[in-house]
């Protein structure tokens, strides 16, 4: 059976009226001012809003939708998660033209599937600034009711995170030091912190440090805010006691993950990106970027109920309450911050992979997730919150025979509610995609190639095409398909879920597989706004209907071969140092230099091919003056990275010199870290770096040859 056919199966299910109807929506794209936390932000919005405003349309109707840039620079609307033809999938320069200052452009497609799915912009890092809203598509059915029959409503609700920064600052600080937010977030993975956790901690830290994986990290943004509907807390909904809702929420954040939880008791999923699945009863739900999940909660008794939204990382959360509005608020319980010192590196993600290549059947007891039987401890009000008066104990709304899952962080138990079997008899195409990056220069990419460099995977239309994926990374990477379904393999043979975005766990594995009936070109790539601009992505094309060439997508779409320009300038007591650099995806150009205030001096010039993240090629040009004796040499090196994070050098000059070296950076505690280096012509510095604020540092350095100096150091 073909998946568009499994796509639609409400169609089948349905006779449509001849009532079908062209829905017409009008919105400007444009600046507006927003302020969250007390900062004034210029924010980017369609129809005046953020989130922009709901669209609705019933199966069978067409959807024409007509935006206005009243924008200084172009931009773009993508329709994620729905089945429409390429030339309306909405990125610009690949299927669809741009939408350029001062332009109008219309979209208008046949609605041929129903479910909760959004809209957002696709061009550079506009997405991040305001640009998205939420997409309903109801079955005809329900034209006059807008709920399911067993519910009493049906609510919209979008998650979000919110930066006063400039995305584009972000992603620059990012390339500049991929842990640049982690003192901000709170997540400096120091060794006082590690050696507080006892030797559990200081073993993962070396092993880790031994297979050369650094620190990991949940997330790499530091947000200033959280949003439920734009606000940091919204009323939702005002529901009575034993009222059951139906809420379909939306992960619109650019790179934040959540758990979900409701004060009132367990959730049940009902839909997942769209499409129905058979209901799972959850406390806790893990909520990837660019993922949608309907779910639906009972109010118990008389009280307004959070639901809460918390980044995985620990850093904030966001809230809406559903029930009485001037009941006492019934709060959902803090989750505590992961503890990353105690993260085996070996194993992370694992738990979470979704593992099933071949998708034999795995029993959903043995997959790793916590089912617990019966009345579970009412957590619905957290102590602290209890302790200030802010809510009361209130009486769960399980039933003592169900089971619930205790926290939902991988796909195994989902499944669909009618067989999704391909057919056997087409061919197989497969597809194997190691997810790489380097968290150092901020580059992430599959199979070790960034967009720019390997920009298309041909498909070819009848085609059975499985993507088995291996995350290499410490980070997860929700990854995204346009203009298809997918089959998760799971372990439920015939009935694996239907999915357009699939959470792949860091170091974990997933397996997905489509039917490949449509034409022309799709992109594919991480949903995380900055992993997808710094290299993770794709275009599927279709042999024979393809309308680019290779490299078009890779001089079109990428950011990844953007250069990045920046400087560190110290003046110390003794002497003074510095170093510009600029760099891209794989190359960097640098210049260093230090001297004295007698006149001695050196410096290089040099040049650097970055072939994967552990090695390094490089050649330049060195010179060195001391008491009026000028010499200048070329060479040509290999720089690697070692066990226990040590990078070396060997390189060989034009005066037939050899000449090896090491070094490396420890972070003692959030602000001081010391560094060292060493070579075999004698040469070293010690350096301690007390770290103000991220523009200034203060130095205290020891040098072969200048001695001890305390001083200042400015970065740009």
């Amino acid at each position: 059976m073909r998946l568009m056919i499994l796509m639609l199966i409400s169609i089948a299910s349905l006779s449509l009226p001849a009532t079908a109807e062209v829905r017409r929506y009008e919105f400007n794209i444009d600046y507006i001012t927003l302020n969250k936390t007390g900062v004034p932000v210029r924010a980017m919005a369609i129809g005046g809003s953020v989130p922009a405003p709901l669209i609705e349309a019933y199966l069978g109707d067409t959807l024409e939708v007509t935006f206005h840039n009243n924008m200084n620079v172009e931009s773009s609307v993508h329709w994620h998660g729905i089945l429409l033809p390429p030339d309306q999938d909405g990125v610009p320069w690949l299927n669809t033209r741009p939408i350029g200052p001062g332009e109008s452009f219309t979209f208008r497609f046949k609605i041929k599937h129903t479910g909760t799915y959004w809209y957002h912009s696709h061009t550079g890092l506009q997405e991040e600034r305001g640009i998205y809203g939420p997409i309903r598509l109801l079955p005809r059915s329900e034209h006059h009711h807008h709920h399911h029959a067993d519910t009493q409503q049906d609510l919209m609700l979008v998650w979000s995170d919110w930066t006063n920064e400039n995305p584009e600052q972000i992603l620059r600080n990012l390339k500049r030091d991929g842990d640049w937010y982690a003192r901000k977030k709170g997540s400096v993975q120091s060794w006082d912190k590690v050696i507080a956790h006892g030797w559990p901690a200081i073993k993962n830290r070396l092993q880790g440090s031994l297979t050369r994986m650094g620190p990991m990290d949940l997330s790499d943004v530091g947000y200033d805010a959280h949003l439920a509907n734009g606000d940091m807390e919204t009323q939702l909904a005002t529901a009575q006691p034993g009222e059951t809702v139906r809420i379909r929420m939306i992960n619109a954040a650019a790179s934040s993950y959540f758990n979900i939880e409701f004060a009132g008791g367990p959730m049940t999923i009902v839909a997942v990106d769209g499409i129905d699945v058979q209901p799972v009863k959850v406390r806790r739900l893990k909520h990837a970027i660019a993922e949608t999940y309907d779910i639906e909660v009972t109010i118990p008794d008389a009280g307004n109920y959070e639901l809460r939204a918390t980044n995985t990382d620990g850093t904030g959360h966001t809230s809406a309450f559903i029930g009485v509005p001037k009941a006492q608020k019934v709060m959902a319980p803090d989750i505590p911050r992961p503890n990353l010192f105690l993260v085996d590196h070996s194993s992370h993600g694992t738990n979470d992979s979704h593992n099933d290549h071949n998708d034999h059947d795995m029993a959903p007891e043995h997959r790793q997730y916590r089912v617990h039987a019966g009345h579970i401890n009412d957590h619905g009000c957290a102590p602290q919150h209890a302790a200030m008066g802010h809510c009361t104990p209130h009486k769960s709304n399980e039933k003592p025979e169900e089971k619930i899952i205790e926290h939902l962080t991988d796909y195994a138990p989902l499944k669909a509610t009618r067989p999704t079997v391909l057919d056997q008899a087409l061919p197989i195409r497969e597809v194997h995609l190691k997810l790489t990056g380097d968290m150092e220069r901020y580059v992430w990419s599959f199979n070790g190639r960034t967009m720019s460099e390997a920009d298309r995977i041909l498909i070819k239309k009848g085609e059975r095409v499985r993507f088995i994926f291996n995350n290499t990374t410490m980070m997860n990477h929700p990854l995204h398909l346009h203009g298809h379904f997918f089959r998760v393999l799971n372990g439920q043979g015939d009935y694996s879920p239907l999915k357009h975005t699939v959470d792949l766990a860091s170091m974990g594995k997933v397996t997905i597989e489509f039917d490949a009936n449509e034409e022309r070109d799709w992109i594919f790539h991480c949903h995380n706004l900055y992993h997808m601009k710094s290299g993770m992505s794709r275009v599927i094309s279709y042999a024979g209907t393809s309308s680019i060439d290779d490299g078009f997508a890779a001089q079109s779409l990428s950011m990844d071969n953007h250069w990045y320009g920046f400087a560190d300038l110290a003046v110390l007591t003794n002497q003074y140092f510095g170093r510009i650099w600029t760099s891209n995806h794989r190359y960097r150009l640098e210049a260093e230099w230090e001297g004295d205030y007698d006149g001695d001096v050196s410096g290089k010039i040099n040049a650097e091919y970055f072939y994967n993240r552990f090695t390094e090629l490089l050649a330049g040009l060195e010179y060195e003056e001391e008491d009026d004796d000028r010499h200048t040499v070329g060479y040509v090196g290999l720089s690697m990275l070692l066990p226990l994070l040590i990078e070396s050098e060997l390189r060989l000059d034009t005066d037939g010199r050899l000449r090896f070296g090491l070094g490396s950076e420890l972070q003692l505690t959030d602000r001081l870290s010391f560094a060292w280096d060493w070579n075999t012509d004698e040469e070293h510095t010690l350096m301690l770096d007390y770290e103000v604020s991220k523009k200034l540092s203060l130095l205290v350095r020891q040098h072969d040859e200048y001695d001890f100096g305390a001083g200042v150091q400015l970065r740009f």
